[in-house]
């Protein structure tokens, strides 16, 4: 059994083994659920609902975690340690 590495997020095919392409399109859908562009309407008997799907801190986090795959996969290195000196005089 073979697992595709492609996925659509929005409108885009994404190769999942390219971070950089997938932090791309998940901004996209994000700038996409803040301005209120996903949305799905539901009509019972007349009544009509409008929805709108989203987790945005799920969804950061998913962006944060591509990022740093990025910044990983082409060679840049956040600082993650900071070291302070002092001394008493």
């Amino acid at each position: 059994m073979t697992v595709a590495n492609t996925v659509r997020i929005g409108a885009d095919t994404i190769d999942i083994s390219r971070p950089c392409d997938v932090v791309t399109a998940l901004k996209k859908m994000q700038l996409k659920l803040a301005t209120g562009g996903v949305r799905e309407t539901v009509r019972i008997d007349g009544e009509e609902v409008t929805f709108q799907r989203a987790n945005d801190r799920r969804l950061a986090a998913l962006i944060a975690t591509y990022e740093t795959e990025c910044a990983r996969a082409s060679g840049k290195r956040s600082r993650t340690r900071y070291a302070k000196r002092f001394r008493f005089t």
